[in-house]
């Protein structure tokens, strides 16, 4: 499935902790601090997430933080 036309976002937060090289080994954690559902398009809602990337010594050296707008899976059906 492609999700690039369910996302949007705001809010941006974008800070590089240490500078990354040619060679550095890069991992990325995507942790999500909140969600809730749109008041106004009960079919979508907020999330914030926060990414963490770290090089291969395990330090951080980028941290994202964003609000974005996701759709909604559809409600389950009742058993």
């Amino acid at each position: 499935r492609d999700w690039s036309s369910d996302v949007c976002s705001s809010d941006l937060e974008l800070r590089w902790t240490k500078p990354v090289r040619p060679g550095d080994e890069l991992s990325a954690e995507i942790e999500v601090l909140e969600n809730r559902t749109s008041e106004s398009r009960p079919d979508q809602g907020w999330a914030k997430i926060r990414t963490t990337t770290r090089n291969q010594a395990d330090e951080p050296v980028q941290i994202l933080t964003v609000n974005i707008i996701v759709n909604r899976r559809p409600a389950a059906p009742a058993a």
